[in-house]
């Protein structure tokens, strides 16, 4: 297996994330139509369609369907500033690993009546999971690594990994081959590494042109091609994928983040963060799932049935189209330091959903002057002001201090703040600086949210 022209050698092997031969660049394979073209190609009659796909796309017919969802403002920015700041959607790949632990990151969650393999709290990795895969049989998968690791669960082999060989960009993707004997990596870049029976079929020529980081590639039925698709919406296809179209020449209302091909593979869905579906090729829209306030990270399609299935960040699956629906974690007041990030649809029912990490804000430094923002305030006066205040307990002694905790909510959110010190300490016996730093942090993780919505909107 030849090696691709970013290949170095690296440190020595890790428990299973042995180094391996890998490809990035190789002759031009993409047939992305360059930005501003949309509408589909018809090249099922050639396996190779590389640039003569843009030359011939004055003759393509235009079969793709498409629809554009809009979400809001702020929507939009944190999607935006994640992808330009990381190269894949809620990643942390270009982040060093934090010194806030969090259980619940880095772990695969099992739904649906899917078996589970774990890990059911997270590992301690060097980088952050940004990908998963099923395996043929549905009763395993393997988990991707921002920096190439890759781990294996259930009945799934392990065949090798980048883990140990210096990256030009961060992991964002992973596809597994039809047989479960092999799966490609893909880097923002668009580099393309294969491992066991993946065959190489190409990777994006000049990254340095590339309008949009890379953000996910899927595979093609046969398993002898591939898909990327950037965060802009342009398709790459390589060996025999079938180039359909693109969501370049329209406006959307979010970057891209998904792509999920349908069971034919004439056809596949384009998701962006806002919740938006784009359908091309033989791709049915079944409606989108925007809502304005959760993070769209991943599209899968059910074997077998009927639909499709969009997973958000706080760990929600939206089916539509007869696909099932599965709530978000209930409880879960901190999803977004450990987003979900990648949906695998499992065959036999159920799905596997892995998460990342998102490092939590600064707690600021401990100061009685916390106590005078507006949302503390006036919290405090509808939890406490009348019953104690920082010393306050309710009638039954469940809820503790100023901000009313339960003890189990003040523990995770200590932890998750950085402030294991205030782990276990009775939330009516802390300071009342430190009330105040732990009640903060969680409205900025949560929203008012935890204290049933009142005081929304102060800052």
């Amino acid at each position: 297996m030849a090696k691709g022209p970013h290949e170095r050698q690296g440190s020595g092997p890790e428990l299973h994330q042995l180094h391996t031969d890998f490809h990035t660049d190789t002759a031009a394979g993409s047939s992305r139509l360059p930005s501003g073209v949309f509408g589909s190609i018809d090249s099922r009659s050639s396996a190779r369609r590389g640039l003569r796909a843009a030359l011939a796309r004055s003759k393509r017919d235009s079969r793709a369907s498409r629809r554009a969802a809009f979400s809001s403002v702020g929507l939009v920015g944190v999607a935006l500033a994640v992808l330009l700041a990381g190269g894949a959607m809620l990643s942390g790949a270009s982040g060093s690993p934090s010194s806030v632990k969090d259980p619940l990151a880095n772990a695969v969650r099992a739904v649906g009546g899917a078996p589970s393999y774990g890990p059911s709290t997270g590992m301690e990795l060097n980088q952050d999971l940004v990908g998963i895969a099923a395996t043929p049989s549905g009763h395993g998968y393997w988990a991707a690594a921002a920096d190439g690791g890759v781990f294996t669960f259930g009945d799934a082999r392990f065949a090798g990994s980048a883990a140990s060989t210096p990256l030009v960009k961060p992991i964002v993707g992973i596809a597994a081959t039809p047989s479960g004997n092999g799966y490609w990596l893909v880097a923002s870049d668009g580099g393309v590494f294969s491992f066991g029976d993946a065959a190489f079929h190409g990777s994006i020529a000049n990254p340095s042109g590339v309008s949009a980081p890379v953000v996910a590639i899927a595979a093609t039925p046969s398993g002898n091609g591939y898909w990327l698709v950037g965060s802009d919406g342009g398709v790459f296809s390589f060996g025999d994928a079938s180039f359909e179209g693109a969501a370049t020449s329209f406006e959307h209302g979010a970057p891209i983040t998904a792509i999920a091909r349908t069971s034919s593979g004439y056809g596949y869905y384009l998701l962006g963060a806002d919740g938006g579906i784009f359908a091309f090729g033989d791709a049915r829209f079944e409606g989108s799932a925007v809502d304005g306030q959760h993070l769209a990270t991943a599209v899968a399609i059910p074997k077998g049935a009927k639909g499709y299935e969009i997973a958000r960040s706080d760990g929600s699956i939206v089916g539509l189209g007869g696909a099932p629906s599965t709530g978000a974690t209930p409880g879960d007041l901190l999803a977004g330091q450990h987003p979900v990030v990648a949906l695998a649809a499992r065959p036999g029912g159920g799905a596997w959903l892995a998460t990342g990490f998102v490092p939590p804000a600064p707690v600021a430094p401990q100061s009685q002057s916390q106590g005078d923002d507006p949302f503390l305030k006036c919290t405090r006066a509808h939890e406490s002001d009348q019953a104690g205040g920082y010393r306050a307990v309710s009638p039954g002694g469940v809820y503790r201090g100023a901000y009313q905790f339960l003890p189990s909510t003040w523990n995770n959110t200590a932890r998750a703040a950085g402030r294991p010190d205030l782990v276990g300490v009775d939330p009516a016996a802390a300071s009342p600086a430190d009330q105040d730093a732990v009640a903060l942090f969680l409205f900025h993780q949560a929203g008012p949210g935890p204290w049933g919505g009142r005081c929304a909107g102060l800052q």
